[in-house]
């Protein structure tokens, strides 16, 4: 009956809730340039795009795994603390951020980090971990994102850690971190880590304000009512989801002409403008069939629903109560883990929202590290 209060509690989900967050050094000659994880190119990041606290940093490119299964080039940010490393070098947290759009401007590595996520990474600097920021596929490189693909977002995620072990002195162990879309990439990496990168030592899984639980948000009035506000992401799946489901997908079946002007608008601007840019319009304004569209949104997305199973090593969930993207969704993600036999816990972070979760469980996120990090070898 609790699930069932809690599904029932995602119907309050608004349309606002992903939103995120010198020379160049080539690639080490004899390597195939296909490999995942193989180090492109990397630079010096620039002063205003770096995190508090950073000793080096670095904007780099590196080889990864497409959702398509072909080899791609993604790009990142690594920042190390002050210092010197320890004897096995900086332990790594891969930290997946939010969704910020797809064009290339949108990349973290360029637009840097949000503000209100800035103390989170200060954070995780000062208590001496490495953190790799992905791009994600597509953003920040040529081609385009698939934005909401599992496993994809996982690669991104996983191959940085292996791109950073060849440009510094950083060790082998790493967790998973991610933020709202990144808590979903950061779910999937923790899936997907030991079979994919066996060579890493994966000690674990923070996800924050994750988004999961597709299937019941494109159910919620906010995706489905012709007078809700039209949600500024799914413009961005006009785009996407036409490129990862060809011969499936076609916006013009789905979207007024409207909306496929704001389709179109994707492909060149970030969340943040988009947001702006569709203040008062509704649903019914942008797509045919609102509720047939959410239908069929859901059907696609359903085989990137966060895997549910026993994940080897701990899932820690934590999502602010008063987050428009509804808690119900990651204590129901919980409680699907838990009954799997994965060693997870919940946390609801009392009056968070979507924003300010991030400083408001930074250190709880430190604490939680410190646990999945101790007597792991380097």
């Amino acid at each position: 009956m609790r699930a069932i209060r809690a599904i029932r509690a995602i119907a309050t989900v608004t349309a606002t809730a992903i939103v995120a967050v010198g020379a160049a050094v080539p690639a080490s000659a004899g390597h195939r340039p296909t490999a995942p994880g193989r180090l492109v190119s990397a630079e010096p990041l620039p002063d205003e795009l770096r995190l508090p606290g950073a000793g080096t940093a670095w904007r780099l490119r590196y080889t990864s795994t497409s959702w398509s299964g072909r080899a791609t080039v993604v790009s990142g940010t690594l920042s190390l603390p002050p210092g010197r490393p320890p004897r096995h070098g900086w332990p790594v947290v891969s930290l997946a951020p939010g969704f910020g759009g797809t064009p290339d401007a949108c990349a973290p590595s360029r637009a840097g980090v949000p503000p209100f996520a800035l103390p989170f990474g200060q954070a995780l600097l000062a208590a001496g971990y490495a953190v790799a920021v992905t791009d994600y596929e597509g953003i920040g490189t040529p081609g385009e994102s698939s934005v909401v693909h599992g496993p994809a977002e996982a690669y991104s995620a996983i191959d940085i850690v292996r791109a950073a072990r060849r440009l510094a002195a950083v060790s082998r162990v790493w967790a998973a971190v991610g933020y709202s879309l990144g808590g979903h990439a950061a779910l999937w990496a923790g899936h997907l880590a030991r079979r994919y990168a066996p060579e890493l030592r994966h000690t674990g899984t923070v996800a924050i304000a994750a988004t999961t639980q597709w299937t019941a948000q494109f159910a919620a009035p906010p995706f489905r009512d012709p007078a809700a506000p039209f949600s500024p992401i799914v413009p961005y799946m006009g785009r996407t989801l036409a490129l990862t489901h060809p011969g499936e997908f076609r916006a013009a079946d789905w979207f007024t002409p409207a909306g496929l002007d704001l389709v179109e608008l994707a492909g060149r601007a970030c969340v943040e403008e988009m947001a702006g840019t569709i203040a008062g319009v509704t649903n019914g304004a942008a797509l045919r069939d609102p509720a047939a569209a959410a239908d069929a949104f859901a059907a696609l997305l359903a085989p990137h629903e966060v895997p549910i199973g026993r994940y080897r090593e701990p899932v820690r969930l934590a999502h602010g109560t008063a987050d428009t993207l509804p808690a119900a969704l990651s204590e129901i993600t919980a409680g699907q883990l838990a009954a799997a036999g994965t060693d997870v816990e919940y946390t609801p972070v009392p009056g968070a929202d979507h924003f300010t979760v991030l400083a408001a469980v930074a250190r709880a996120t430190v604490d939680w590290l410190a646990e999945m990090f101790t007597g792991v070898p380097g």
